[in-house]
């Protein structure tokens, strides 16, 4: 099946923003759950909560970026 390069392209970027995204969301829940004025055992849970989170929204920000620079190179490989 011939692959067209703009769109491995147009798609390569698409994840690769996604990405950014989610990392940042991570980032986010964490900050924002550190700022909390709540201490209790509870808000304590709650943190932790939000670290694993934010772990598993950089894993998975990772594996995108690299289904994203996969999508590139194909795209650049089908293009040259």
């Amino acid at each position: 099946m011939p692959q067209d390069p703009a769109r491995l392209e147009e798609l390569a970027a698409l994840l690769l923003r996604r990405a950014d995204d989610l990392y940042y969301v991570g980032q986010e829940l964490v900050r924002h759950a550190n700022k909390a004025e709540w201490r209790c055992a509870k808000a304590t849970r709650f943190r932790e909560a939000m670290r694993a989170r934010r772990s598993e929204a950089t894993r998975l920000a990772i594996e995108l970026r690299d289904l994203g620079r996969y999508l590139r190179a194909q795209g650049q490989a089908a293009h040259g």
